[in-house]
């Protein structure tokens, strides 16, 4: 197929490949002499509690979220190959939800820490509609039988009425699973704006599924990117996209092509890790808390930052300690540019 058809065009490739796990079959694909590929999907992270179905859960810790990211950066970094970077699609619930806290007092602080972690991963990105706006999971008061589409999500339901209806605990269960997991979630209009039907359609026309309410609550394109860079004391989650992206395009030779390396992979809540451009030594420090609590950390005596850039807390620099210990709050991430080696 490359050789007949893609290679005599200026393309990029992208291929699905659930269940392809292993690294030598992968390389074989996207390794930089393969000649089938650019790129595929590696979904080891959004299935990261999946035990081999969708409709379950699994518990997980940042420790193996930590060893998946990380595995995949150094596999393509060592072997020549290439990763591609996200955590929403289609077939998966929000991220915000999923990995962070999407309590209305928290969610904007997970959706940009996931923003980030992934503005700063060597890869191609892909930002999935709604993800740059903080779109959560529709919430759990809504009806299943009323609001839910996917024929997945309404053939499980139907089947743990069946098992379960004298076993009221295990309904609940099978609840949880479709307020955590459900396709739907990720396929509830594009919030444009906060007028009638979030301006995904006309409000004369009922639209295929129902529309979020916190799209009139500042969760919704029109709204944040309008907020202007002066108001409040933070950035709205589309505009904190714009700047990791922006970052990214003017540090590439770091965040998109640099060395990785996790600095902190036994610690059961902070992801923290280095990237580092191969020709100029540029060295930047991510800190991220993936927790509700407030998390001391100790930097490495190896890395002196020179300053910290952002945080999703304040708006412009953040102050924190550059060398020893640093405090971050709940779901804070931090970018810190260090001396260079």
């Amino acid at each position: 197929m490359h050789r007949e058809v893609l290679s005599k065009y200026d393309t990029i490739t992208v291929g699905e490949m659930p269940g392809v796990s292993d690294e030598n079959e992968i390389l074989r694909t996207v390794g930089a002499n393969a000649g089938e590929l650019n790129m595929i999907f590696i979904f080891d992270l959004v299935d990261i509690d999946k035990p081999n179905v969708r409709m379950a859960l699994r518990p997980w810790d940042v420790r193996e979220m930590k060893a998946i990211i990380s595995r995949w950066q150094r596999c393509m970094i060592e072997r020549d190959g290439w990763n591609s970077v996200f955590i929403e699609n289609h077939d998966n619930p929000r991220s915000v939800t999923r990995y962070t806290d999407d309590s209305d007092e928290l969610r904007d602080k997970g959706a940009k820490l996931l923003a980030l972690m992934q503005t700063t991963l060597g890869g191609t990105l892909f930002v999935y509609q709604g993800e740059e706006i903080g779109m959560r999971n529709a919430p759990t008061h809504w009806d299943i039988d009323e609001e839910y589409k996917d024929i997945e999500t309404i053939n499980f339901w139907k089947k743990c009425q069946q098992i379960y209806k004298d076993k009221p605990q295990q309904l609940e269960h099978g609840k949880k699973i479709i307020h955590m997991k459900a396709r739907d979630h990720a396929r509830t209009p594009m919030q444009w704006n906060d007028q009638n039907n979030a301006g995904f359609c006309d409000p004369s026309v009922k639209p295929w599924m129902r529309i979020m309410d916190d799209s009139a609550q500042g969760i919704n394109a029109e709204t944040q990117i309008k907020t202007s860079d002066q108001d409040g004391d933070q950035l709205s989650t589309w505009k904190f996209w714009q700047r990791g992206v922006k970052d990214r395009k003017e540090h590439a030779d770091v965040f998109v092509y640099g060395d990785f390396q996790d600095l902190s992979p036994e610690h059961p809540s902070i992801f923290a890790y280095g990237r580092t451009a191969a020709v100029s030594g540029e060295r930047w420090l991510v800190v991220l808390n993936f927790s509700g609590q407030d998390v001391d950390w100790v930097l490495p005596e190896s890395l002196t930052v020179e300053i910290w850039a952002c945080s999703n807390y304040v708006r412009g620099q953040p102050e924190k300690p550059r060398q020893g210990q640093i405090r971050l709050k709940p779901w804070e991430g931090i970018l810190g540019r260090c001396k260079m080696v």
